[in-house]
């Protein structure tokens, strides 16, 4: 920012408020230039008008990256939900096989015991 000071210790503070107060700092970025303005300098009709289209173009760009980023949001979310499903699929599928051979192991220690009953019963 720039301000104006005065070495003037003469001034009384309400005056030095009110020439605080009155200072009007605008900031105006246009190509890596930055213009600091106070109200002693005048801006012709079309250095505001080329700062304002600046502006808005910039305002433009943005809202096109912001509409860019959001759909690429809502696709990443579509593809996290596809992902916790084949993850919960592939958990599912590995508890299926896990189960799948303790049945088996069950069957053959159910078949063993079937074995050995008979054997059992035809000695009686």
């Amino acid at each position: 920012m720039k301000a104006i000071w005065s070495d003037d210790s003469n001034l009384s503070s309400s005056n030095y408020e009110m020439h605080i107060t009155n200072m009007c700092f605008k900031v105006i970025e246009s190509d890596n230039e930055v213009f600091f303005l106070d109200d002693e300098s005048d801006l012709s009709y079309d250095e505001l008008r080329d700062a304002f289209e600046s502006l808005y173009d910039e305002f433009k760009k943005l809202g096109h990256k912001y509409s860019s980023l959001k759909k690429s949001h809502a696709c990443l979310i579509i593809e996290k939900y596809a992902l916790e499903k084949k993850t919960c699929i592939v958990i599912y599928s590995n508890k299926v096989n896990q189960l799948e051979e303790e049945n088996k192991a069950l069957k053959e220690k159910s078949g063993q015991v079937e074995y050995h009953t008979s054997k059992v019963h035809s000695r009686l």
